[in-house]
């Protein structure tokens, strides 16, 4: 242990033996208090009832029943001095408390500070103490210094030779086996999976219905020389296949329109709109009555209606026309007047222009791709979606539709329905004069495109 350290070891220690005594003389004093207040115990309690006895005295005081402590005939006794000696008394009993507390206090400061000075004093003296054990732990080495051998600096972009054989070995198998591969594999075939079915998504699955075969055209009947001569024709059993041909050929083309050419025959012409002729007498005019009829408002001419009971998947109207197109089918207006009326529809009492039936089917093919164009957004939503929708609506004489309503719809979508009224309230008829304000029934058939 060097001199300093027990030097500065020596000094702490006699630090340390003084605050002890200065410790121990504070506690003397601090048990001489104690023993003090110990006396003083039992005058503090009887003190502190005291002063609960003065403090209820003023209360009974304040509440003006003092007589019923000192009593109405004591009339030589003042009870407000008697009460402030007593509180005097208790004052100065307290204050003496007071000194006493607060020395002792203050000596119990000076104690709880020696001590803290003890504390720190104990650990500079251990850290003296561990460093003497460390220095007296310690031995010297020596050695003779040696020259550091010379050899060459190595960098990481120093080539060497072992790296580089190493490195073009490498390269050269790296590149054979990439060779091989590029020949071989172009050489190999993968087999064809013949196992694989196409896979339909289910966002463009459509809904397929067996197709109703198609009935047997009623042939008329032949003179009989022709039927003798079909006779001595040996029968043949026809193939299958012939007759699906035939099925299909007679829903192509020509043939697929031969009963709507014979209804078209068999009808004769109907003078409609301006050109109508009105007949009071409530006679059927020309051309069968129509099952529904179209309701018209405030006309001066009665209209037949739409023969919707005749619409068809290609959309062929009452009168035998049909229009074609991508998705939505549209039934013309055609119809006869007097007896085609329903009963319960007062006939028209003379004759004025109005609007034609082939008016409104003309500004409806107007508008009829943007009908389509709705009903195809709906269609991404629900591939099932198809059916008829029939719409009230009413046109003014300025060509605007002022109410358009669903009248009914097979077809259980709000929101086509609703885009669908939208979209004809925005219709424009076009003006005409002198033409009432106008309201049908307009059906519409809508359908995917095949």
């Amino acid at each position: 242990m060097s001199t300093s350290t027990l030097q500065q070891e020596q000094s702490i220690q006699g630090q340390i033996a003084r605050i002890n005594e200065n410790i121990a003389g504070l506690e003397k004093k601090l048990g001489v208090l104690d023993d003090e207040l110990a006396s003083h115990a039992n005058q503090r309690q009887q003190y502190k009832l005291l002063s609960d006895i003065c403090s209820s005295l003023d209360q009974l005081n304040g509440m003006g029943a003092s007589d019923l402590f000192w009593g109405s005939e004591a009339t030589g006794y003042d009870p407000e001095k008697q009460l402030q000696r007593v509180r005097s008394v208790v004052s100065e009993f307290e204050q003496k408390i007071d000194v006493i507390e607060q020395s002792r206090s203050s000596l119990q400061a000076e104690i709880n500070q020696e001590s803290g000075e003890i504390l720190l004093l104990n650990d500079q003296l251990a850290e003296l103490q561990e460093e003497a054990e460390r220095i007296k732990n310690e031995y010297i080495l020596e050695r003779r210094e040696s020259e550091i051998p010379f050899h060459p600096m190595v960098m990481p972009w120093t080539r060497q030779g072992e790296d580089e054989r190493r490195f073009r070995k490498l390269l050269l198998i790296i590149m054979l086996i990439t060779v091989f591969l590029g020949g071989v594999i172009p050489l190999l075939k993968k087999p064809v999976d013949k196992t694989q079915e196409a896979v339909i998504p289910e966002r463009i699955a459509q809904l397929v219905k067996k197709k109703q075969e198609p009935k047997p055209v009623e042939q008329r009947p032949q003179d009989k020389p022709l039927e003798k001569k079909d006779e001595k024709v040996p029968s043949k059993d026809v193939p299958a296949e012939k007759e699906k041909a035939r099925a299909v050929a007679e829903t192509k083309g020509v043939l697929a329109f031969k009963n709507n050419f014979a209804d078209m025959i068999e009808d004769s012409p109907v003078n409609l709109g301006a050109q109508a002729r009105i007949s009071n007498s409530g006679k059927a005019a020309a051309g069968d009555a129509p099952q529904r009829a179209m309701i018209v408002a405030q006309a001066t001419g009665g209209s037949g209606g739409i023969n919707t009971s005749n619409l068809s998947r290609q959309g062929t109207g009452g009168g035998g026309q049909s229009i074609t197109g991508a998705g939505a089918k549209f039934a013309r207006v055609e119809s006869a007047t007097g007896a085609g009326v329903a009963d319960d529809r007062p006939l028209s009492k003379g004759t004025g222009p109005s609007r034609t039936d082939e008016e409104i089917q003309i500004v409806f093919d107007r508008y009829k791709a943007a009908l389509y164009r709705i009903y195809n957004r709906e269609l991404r939503n629900d591939p099932t979606l198809r059916g008829k929708m029939v719409l009230r609506i009413t046109i003014e004489p300025d060509g605007r539709v002022t109410a358009c309503t669903v009248k009914s719809s097979d077809m259980n979508s709000p929101a086509l329905s609703a885009d669908i009224v939208d979209r004809v309230l925005k219709f424009n008829f076009g003006k005409k004069d002198g033409v009432p304000s106008l309201t049908i029934l307009y059906p519409i058939d809508f359908l995917p495109a095949s």
